[in-house]
């Protein structure tokens, strides 16, 4: 049997062992399963349907806030303003929410997403695991901006660090995006339809991340 004969034998092999594996299978061999939007699109129901997003690293690229937060030397004696632990300081969030937000880009692969449950008719909650919003919270606006969303998209929904399967069941959400390890388990946790977003490499957030870790789908080209 000739080389090339040997290769493609051993490529026909190894597709057929891989239709085979489990998701725990998979995971072995560091890989997952992606899904496109059309994809998504087919397997939908006829009727119209609730769908839940993340929002930073899903929905936006909200890094440039985040790495303010962490970067600055803008207290006393070049300090960080925000001190040693700004996720744990409620000003950062504040700020966050009311003013860094104007910097956070729309990711691409959301807004193609987004555009397909629209066009089905879907309602669309932003659901993030934030701390308790502000009054003059400007995400709300800028995501409906951002997506083209109506008035009659609700609110964006800040869980303040409960899990967020409260909030999907509340709202009767059929598929939930997100792309940390939680928006994952705690999707599942709700009974419903999980699928990953991948983050961007320049995201500052680098904990709780291992797309098809638990063998959930990933939505591919979600990097952008």
């Amino acid at each position: 049997m000739n080389f090339k004969r040997l290769a493609v034998l051993f490529v026909v092999l190894f597709a057929c062992v891989a239709c085979s594996l489990s998701a725990a299978e998979i995971k072995k061999f560091n890989a997952y399963y992606t899904v496109s939007v059309e994809d998504i699109e087919k397997s939908l129901p006829p009727e119209p349907i609730a769908i839940g997003l993340d929002v930073d690293d899903t929905a936006l690229f909200s890094s440039p806030g985040f790495y303010y937060a962490f970067n600055n030397t803008d207290g006393p004696n070049g300090e960080n303003i925000y001190g040693k632990k700004p996720l744990s300081n409620m000003q950062f969030w504040n700020d966050q929410c009311t003013k860094f937000d104007k910097l956070s880009i729309p990711k691409e692969s959301a807004k193609r997403l987004i555009e397909m449950h629209k066009k089905h008719g879907d309602k669309i909650f932003f659901i993030t695991a934030r701390p308790q919003a502000p009054k003059n919270e400007i995400l709300t606006q800028l995501l409906h901006r951002a997506f083209g969303l109506g008035d009659d998209q609700p609110k964006a929904i800040f869980t303040g660090y409960v899990s967020k399967a409260k909030f999907i069941k509340e709202n009767n959400v059929k598929i939930y995006y997100g792309d940390s390890d939680s928006d994952i388990t705690e999707a599942w946790d709700a009974g419903v339809r999980a699928i990953r977003f991948l983050r961007s490499p320049l995201s500052t957030n680098k904990g709780k991340y291992n797309p098809g870790k638990y063998g959930e789908a990933v939505l591919e080209n979600s990097v952008d």
